[in-house]
């Protein structure tokens, strides 16, 4: 994939390649962009830093082209680099580089394979405290003092949980405690194209949340108004079937009752007791 992705024939080095269009299986289509995507731009970093002079006039730069890109494509390239917001840009995104003092020491390896690495030597799935110190730690060593600390810091909070606990992936571990929240949607220590949802599943956002108990809250208000509705429609159907109703004659064989006490038994009629 390497190869072709430094290919001009097949993949214009200066093309954005999210906006190009391919018959690929939906499965693996957003991680096969995504890793075009950025051996593309490693690919274009390694020619401007070997083969381009900005202090050299633009037909110089433009005579400098090394051989695996194109000429028109070079000329393409060589024009967009002179542009002044280019250029600041560049500078803007060599402060930042600058900033990062966490290296990872897994060379060429992914963090794919190295997770399924220590699924094997831990016999369970690694936490992303595991992760981190596999792949920015070599032999128990780092690069330097922010990554040692960080590792510390980790570890120390992982001594600290309750005994059973187990740091699970997620947005409150202990990775996401020690190094701030995951950005953009994607899951720290998983790789290209691994994204929080498909690890932890959907955290709603607070908003989400309140929008949800609002929509809650409402259709409790309308439920309650067709509850009292059905109440007096039901009311009202008993009251019409109750006057509907005709007491039943009272037949000669019908018991009459009246309001004379029983009679005792052994008395005779009209005797005082």
């Amino acid at each position: 994939m390497g190869t072709l992705s430094r290919s001009g024939k097949y993949c214009p080095i200066y093309k954005a390649w999210n906006k190009t269009k391919f018959d690929i299986p939906e499965a693996g289509e957003k991680w096969i962009l995504q890793s075009f995507r950025r051996k593309v731009k490693n690919w274009r970093a390694r020619v401007k830093e070997h083969y381009h002079d900005p202090s050299l006039s633009v037909k110089q730069q433009i005579s400098s082209r090394p051989k695996q890109v194109q000429k028109k494509q070079w000329k393409k390239l060589v024009k967009y680099w002179n542009k002044e917001n280019t250029k600041s840009l560049s500078e803007k995104n060599k402060a930042n580089r600058a900033k990062k003092k966490m290296i990872q020491r897994t060379g060429k390896k992914s963090y794919a394979r190295k997770r399924e690495e220590l699924k094997i030597s831990l016999g369970h799935d690694p936490s992303r405290l595991d992760l981190f110190s596999a792949c920015f730690s070599k032999d128990g060593n780092t690069k330097n003092d922010d990554t040692a600390n960080a590792i510390d810091e980790m570890k120390r909070l992982s001594d600290n949980l309750p005994e059973g606990s187990i740091d699970k992936p997620g947005p409150d571990d202990i990775f996401s405690t020690v190094m701030g929240k995951d950005r953009n949607g994607d899951a720290g220590m998983y790789g290209l194209g691994v994204r929080a949802s498909d690890v932890w599943g959907v955290i709603p956002s607070r908003s989400a949340c309140h929008r949800e108990n609002n929509e809650l809250k409402s259709r409790c208000g309308e439920l309650t108004s067709e509850n009292e509705q059905l109440r007096v429609e039901l009311s009202e159907m008993k009251g019409s079937t109750d006057s509907s109703i005709v007491p039943p004659l009272t037949s000669q064989h019908s018991p009459v009752v009246t309001n004379e006490p029983p009679r005792l038994r052994g008395d005779k009629e009209g005797t005082m007791v």
